[in-house]
């Protein structure tokens, strides 16, 4: 328990200050993506999301974050959470963002991750109910003013471009099948993860990331 609490705990620590540290995998196949009909979409950037809050009030009290989410894109992602230019959409993404999947896996589906954190050789089922989706060539809208971070610019994603794919009757899941946190150079941590999502039609995408990736604490 305590070996648990403190790999959480490191996660917070290394990460909590910065939450664009990730860095994209370029092997000669690309595999970081997802494919749908047979068509691959490619998510070279993860980011991980702890959700520092316990208040849950199904499972409060128990010394651990309601959810933790997954993040998977071909652009960069920011957490606004300083409401950049009066926006309150709870993430900004970069303009070239085109492909994105947000997988919420929450404490109350996945009992297991009310005494532990996320841990490899676990599969978890993702929430088909808040927030989880998969978007195909969508459209990220600049904001006005122009907002940008580390040489960046950042925008909201359109709600009318793109193909959403929504949880159909079989819930997601997330595979984590290796994780490792590197105290000493941040930038080398990495993680391997599987995702199988069907949408509304019936369609089953599946995804896999294996590389560096980056922190977000809401």
């Amino acid at each position: 328990m305590k070996h648990i609490k403190l790999l959480l705990v490191v996660l917070i620590t290394v990460f909590s200050c910065d939450n664009n540290d990730d860095e994209q995998t370029n092997p000669v196949t690309p595999t970081d993506g997802f494919t749908h009909n047979n068509v691959f979409y490619p998510t070279p950037n993860a980011y991980f999301e702890i959700d520092e809050d316990d208040d849950d009030p199904n499972i409060g009290g128990d010394g651990f974050p309601d959810n933790y989410s997954f993040f998977f894109s071909n652009g960069r992602m920011f957490d606004n959470e300083i409401h950049v230019n009066g926006v309150n959409d709870d993430y900004l993404f970069s303009l070239n963002t085109t492909n994105w999947v947000f997988l919420n896996v929450e404490v109350e589906d996945n009992p297991s991750l009310s005494n532990a954190g996320p841990l490899p050789g676990n599969t978890y089922i993702v929430s088909s109910i808040h927030d989880s989706v998969i978007i195909e060539d969508g459209q990220i809208e600049p904001l006005n003013p122009v907002y940008i971070n580390n040489n960046t610019e950042f925008g909201i994603g359109s709600e009318n471009t793109g193909i959403f794919n929504f949880p159909g009757t079989q819930g997601p899941t997330v595979t984590i099948n290796a994780i490792n946190i590197d105290n000493a150079n941040q930038e080398n941590s990495t993680v391997d993860i599987d995702y199988t999502f069907m949408n509304g039609d019936g369609e089953v995408i599946t995804g896999h990331y294996e590389g560096t990736f980056g922190i977000i604490l809401d």
